[in-house]
């Protein structure tokens, strides 16, 4: 850094620390030289709470930890309750730079005061974010005497990141047979569920199996992280932690971005294997994109998400024809949806009214999910939940759908995989479509 560069440092910090009345929090944004930002996690390495997001193929990462606020709490409220505490916080930084990034994690059900799972939202003390091959670096202080001091020491540290190597021990084999938690309940639940689906109960309901596998030696975040990054690009490579363990996964799936006020989902729904031979790939991407089953469990997820972003206003949402989405070993079905934020809307206004999709809960949405309970016989947390960040003025933001993941504990692994069920699902071809997407996680865990 040049001198006077030093000079503009050490004065911008100093005012934002005399601005503070030593109330709130002082953050700093910056560039340095490109860094990998699941390596800078690996290598500090700090306990949870964490975040990690990133999308090999539109070069785009962020990577967090060390929470200096957080809010946490429960309800059918949850996102608004989560809005005001981050309205609030807003008003207590000072920046020198762009305003930081605030991790997000929503359970996949509301909780009540009673039982459930937190939704989380925090300031991390350092956060690293690289896109388009531009790399930023954020730090947060609490505003105390000092302040301005420790974070210019602490941006020389990212300007001069070192890694740390940690290389892992050899991938253990995944085991022929996992044990299911629950035992074999899927087909009977699948069969109950398509009667109760022609009773008019529901259109469509997402069931999730869950598997645990026990080994010897602790399973490696960071090298199934990296694993999960190199063989998913297309995918968002994930990691948040919850109270069991760490989940980590590769999603397809995004629930809302929001930037410059350009709103975008997306509907993934309808699966199937990829092909052995070019061929036979070729004819299982024509025989999904002409499935009626497969189209019309795609066209309610896309229908509803459109209804909903419609419902707080969201302008001139709009949708083109199904597109395939081709991962690594299955194919599904997506069509992209977007859309103009209104300027009186947030974020997380927004990602409350879509959470949770048909593509992991049902539809309709209020008479679906009080039977999946019922069926699971595993609690789902943050899996098929919304996890990301949002901007800390709440006007920008980017979740996820927390899909083909597992929760990694020690030596033990958890993972989990669902399957939408409407009228025609057929017990057995739902049972192999939630194996194939199991592989996904089971083949990168290591």
């Amino acid at each position: 850094m040049a001198h006077s560069d030093v000079i503009d440092e050490a004065s911008l910090l100093a005012a934002a620390e005399q601005s503070s009345a030593y109330e709130g929090f002082v953050t700093y944004s910056f560039v340095v030289p490109e860094l990998d930002a699941l390596a800078v996690l690996e290598t500090l390495d700090e306990s949870a709470p964490r975040g990690y997001f990133e999308n090999p193929s539109r070069k785009r990462a962020h990577a967090a930890g060390s929470p200096l606020s957080q809010w946490r709490g429960r309800g059918e409220d949850r996102f608004q309750c989560a809005d005001k505490w981050l309205h609030e916080l807003d008003a207590q930084l000072h920046c020198v730079g762009q305003r930081p990034r605030i991790i997000a994690t929503f359970p996949f059900y509301p909780g009540s005061i009673d039982s459930g799972a937190d939704a989380r939202l925090f300031l991390p003390a350092w956060q690293v974010v690289t896109e388009n091959d531009v790399t930023q670096v954020t730090l947060a202080e609490a505003a105390t005497p000092g302040c301005a001091a420790r974070l210019a020491l602490r941006a020389e540290g990212f300007r001069k990141f070192a890694y740390r190597s940690t290389p892992p021990s050899p991938r253990a084999a995944v085991p022929t047979v996992l044990s299911e938690v629950g035992g074999a309940w899927f087909p009977s639940a699948v069969t109950r569920a398509t009667e109760l689906i022609k009773e008019g109960s529901f259109e469509k309901i997402v069931l999730t199996r869950a598997f645990d596998w026990r080994r010897n030696e602790p399973f490696s975040l960071y090298a199934t992280l990296h694993r999960l990054r190199r063989g998913n690009p297309p995918c968002h490579t994930f990691l948040v932690d919850e109270p069991e363990g760490a989940l980590v996964g590769a999603t397809p799936e995004t629930l809302l971005s929001l930037f410059d006020g350009s709103v975008r989902s997306e509907s993934v729904a309808g699966t199937t294997r990829r092909g052995e031979s070019a061929s036979e790939d070729a004819s299982l991407a024509e025989a999904l994109l002409t499935s009626e089953k497969d189209l019309r469990e795609h066209s309610a997820v896309t229908a509803s998400i459109l209804r909903r972003l419609r419902m707080v206003g969201v302008l001139a949402a709009t949708s083109r024809h199904p597109e395939l989405l081709r991962l690594g070993n299955v194919m599904h079905l997506r069509t992209p949806i977007e859309g103009t934020m209104p300027p009186d809307r947030r974020f997380l206004e927004v990602a409350g009214e879509l959470h949770p999709t048909p593509a992991v809960g049902g539809k309709p949405r209020a008479l679906a999910l009080p039977f999946i309970p019922g069926f699971e016989p595993h609690d789902r947390g943050l899996y098929t939940g919304a996890v990301g960040w949002v901007g800390s003025d709440g006007l920008t933001g980017k979740l996820f759908v927390a899909l083909r993941c597992a929760r990694l504990r020690g030596a033990e692994a958890r993972a989990f995989a669902g399957a939408g069920i409407v009228a025609g699902s057929d017990p057995a071809a739902e049972s192999i479509e939630t194996e194939m997407k199991l592989r996904t996680i089971l083949e990168a865990l290591i």
